[in-house]
């Protein structure tokens, strides 16, 4: 009965919408997980297939391969803390800054995997557009951010 109590007391206050988002939320948390479940498995054994090959796991491209599977992992757990911060802070949907720090990990990863040697120009100048375009953007919205609140503190 303890449980249905504190379940009543968050359950005052919310709208039909804010029910809905949340189980929305709860069924994606769930899903996530159970793909960072699965590539952490996927990875742990590319890991220790690459360190059992011996000399082979310190050539380039298996180095690229296994860190790639490892950025991929952190990716999705910080997508899943995301949502996680939105469930229990009850701020709705995934904040628009969130998702734009996990594009720019995002495009971290791809920078830190790319064959610049087979990499054209215009990749290399899309590329580069793209990180100062995020970069810009995420500049705006936390200066936007810290001038919306009343007591800032200038970091």
């Amino acid at each position: 009965m303890f449980l249905l109590d504190v379940f009543r007391k968050q359950a005052k206050g919310r709208t039909p919408y804010e029910w809905f988002e949340q189980i929305i939320l709860s069924i994606m948390v769930s899903i996530i997980s159970l793909v960072i479940v699965y590539s952490l498995i996927l990875t742990t054994i590319t890991l220790v297939q690459d360190l059992v090959s011996g000399i082979g796991f310190m050539e380039t491209g298996a180095l690229k391969d296994t860190f790639g599977l490892v950025l991929t992992v952190i990716i999705l757990v910080e997508f899943n803390h995301s949502i996680v911060l939105a469930i229990r802070q009850r701020s709705g949907a995934i904040q628009v800054r969130i998702v734009v720090l996990i594009t720019i990990i995002v495009l971290a990863r791809k920078l830190v995997l790319l064959d610049y040697a087979a990499a054209s120009m215009e990749t290399l100048l899309g590329l580069g557009a793209l990180a100062l375009s995020l970069g810009g953007l995420y500049w705006l919205i936390s200066d936007g951010e810290r001038r919306r609140a009343p007591d800032s503190i200038v970091q």
